[in-house]
């Protein structure tokens, strides 16, 4: 009995080897930068010929399945338009400016 690998490098010139390769390291990749669980799948498909006989027809595909980085959830305040904004568009801004000079500090507090 033939191994199924070396027809898989019988079908055009090994290109679903070369194929499923790639997205293997892709997957792996992908797996260790997220840390989620991904997949290589290796579909063949044997067709009959239409008029019978032994002559078969192989179609391979080649599927990964790479895990994605969640991204991470952002805040918005929305106004009465419906638009959305980074600042509460309701909250008033508090005016801040630069200290100069040397801050004081009483003696109550250095106890």
């Amino acid at each position: 009995m033939r191994l199924i690998t070396d027809i898989l490098r019988d079908i055009r010139k090994g290109r679903p080897v070369e194929e499923a390769t790639t997205a293997l390291a892709d997957v792996v990749r992908a797996v260790d930068e997220t840390g989620k669980d991904g997949s290589v799948t290796i579909i063949l498909k044997v067709k009959a010929a239409k008029h019978g006989g032994p002559e078969k027809t192989l179609i391979c595909e080649v599927k990964a399945k790479k895990p994605i980085a969640e991204i991470a959830p952002a805040v918005f305040f929305s106004d009465e338009d419906g638009d959305l904004h980074r600042v509460d568009p309701r909250q008033e801004e508090m005016p801040l400016g630069e200290v100069t000079g040397t801050p004081r500090v009483d003696a109550a507090s250095r106890a």
